[in-house]
């Protein structure tokens, strides 16, 4: 019981926003594999890693926009870091993959003492994440709350239809990956056209549709729902408007011709 009583640290608090990031709203229980390998790092119980995944819930304005609520009861602390991660997405969020990236070494090496003497490695596998993954987690989230969990285009509010799509891949600029103005909420059909360049937005914020199915003679209902967009603006709000840089890039790729 004594543990359960100890003062969460900041660095524990990084590792529960990153795993907050990652899971569903249905998936913040203490029967969740990811949450019972986080606590057992933290020597936590899984309830109460749970709970705290649930405090963010509440703090969360995705969460909120989608008609649901967590747990109350956050800390100062907790409510600090969420305001922090809200004012400076791409600060915390390097912040919480370099905690994640050191819990992930304990891990190995925890792993490999355990191989050795042939002991238990129960867990290993649920700990054993990417870093990528931790950062794409965060960057969603900090998408959706810069779009008020909304499709850029369509107005598409349902969380199992949304996207945070990066403007410019991942890999092709590696310092701006975790920046949410690096993005937009896509919906499903929208983001997959955006990602194999057959929409984009050019230097006058208009949509623009790939030649290729606006040219005469293109069919279908959904490519034709496609083509009424070409010409149409992109209406985010001021502050919510993505990097015009980062958008000229993605244009400049689909467009060259």
């Amino acid at each position: 019981m004594a543990a359960e009583r100890k003062a969460w640290t900041d660095h524990e608090r990084l590792l529960a926003l990153s795993l907050y990031c990652r899971l569903t709203f249905g998936q913040l229980h203490s029967g969740r594999p990811e949450v019972v390998g986080l606590a057992e790092r933290l020597g936590r119980s899984a309830s109460s890693v749970a709970m705290k995944l649930t405090n963010y819930a509440s703090l969360d304005p995705e969460v909120l926009a989608l008609g649901k609520k967590g747990l109350p009861g956050a800390s100062q602390k907790d409510r600090l870091l969420w305001q922090r991660f809200i004012a400076e997405p791409e600060t915390v969020s390097r912040e919480c993959e370099q905690a994640w990236a050191g819990l992930v070494e304990a891990a190995d090496a925890a792993e490999s003492a355990s191989l050795t003497t042939g002991g238990d490695t129960l867990g290993r596998d649920v700990m054993s994440l990417q870093k990528r993954r931790v950062g794409q987690a965060l960057f969603r989230k900090a998408v959706m709350i810069r779009y008020d969990t909304r499709c850029v285009i369509t107005g598409l509010r349902h969380e199992d239809l949304l996207i945070a799509s990066h403007i410019v891949p991942w890999h092709s600029l590696p310092d701006s990956r975790l920046d949410p103005a690096n993005g937009l909420c896509l919906n499903a059909l929208h983001d997959r056209a955006f990602d194999k360049g057959l929409l984009a937005i050019d230097g006058q914020d208009r949509i623009r549709i790939a030649p290729e199915l606006t040219d005469a003679g293109a069919s279908g209902r959904l490519q034709h729902q496609l083509c009424d967009l070409d010409g149409q603006p992109l209406n985010p709000s001021a502050s919510a408007f993505p990097n015009r840089d980062y958008l000229a890039w993605h244009y400049r790729e689909c467009f060259r011709r």
